[in-house]
């Protein structure tokens, strides 16, 4: 019985110190190219856990593309001091949210968006990209 509440009490330590990890959490991700158009989307949501914050700010962005989702430098939250970026790497894309906590410094989180969970459509004139992983993830300290 002791090695039961033992292994329960470790289980649920490990979860408690994942969830403090989140930097942030995501909500109703979504990233896309719009067919027979040169224009992607990127929107989500962001909420700080552990903060009074209930409503997630949202967040995107419209760019320009050749079908294939884009980098993005300078996206930006509604009515917040949050932004975003998108870069690219071999292994997929890279999702980060930074929030100034003082004049000199950033509160930054990222999550890798593997290229598994990026698609290609077939269709003929209209070979777009779009994300098809978690709408919801969190995101973790740089």
């Amino acid at each position: 019985m002791k090695f039961s509440a033992v292994i329960f009490a470790a289980g649920a330590s490990a979860a408690a110190v994942k969830r403090q990890q989140a930097v942030f959490e995501v909500s109703d991700f979504s990233a896309a190219c719009i067919p027979h158009s040169s224009q992607c989307l990127y929107s989500f949501g962001v909420l700080q856990p552990g903060t009074m914050e209930q409503t997630p700010v949202h967040c995107e962005a419209m760019v320009t593309s050749d079908g294939s989702l884009p980098e993005i430098q300078d996206g930006t939250c509604g009515e917040s001091s949050r932004t975003f970026t998108v870069t690219k790497s071999a292994e997929g894309l890279t999702l980060v949210v930074s929030q100034p906590i003082t004049p000199s410094s950033d509160q930054t989180g990222q999550h890798l968006i593997p290229n598994g969970e990026l698609v290609t459509s077939d269709e003929p004139n209209a070979r777009v990209q779009s994300y098809q992983g978690s709408p919801n993830f969190d995101l973790i300290p740089q």
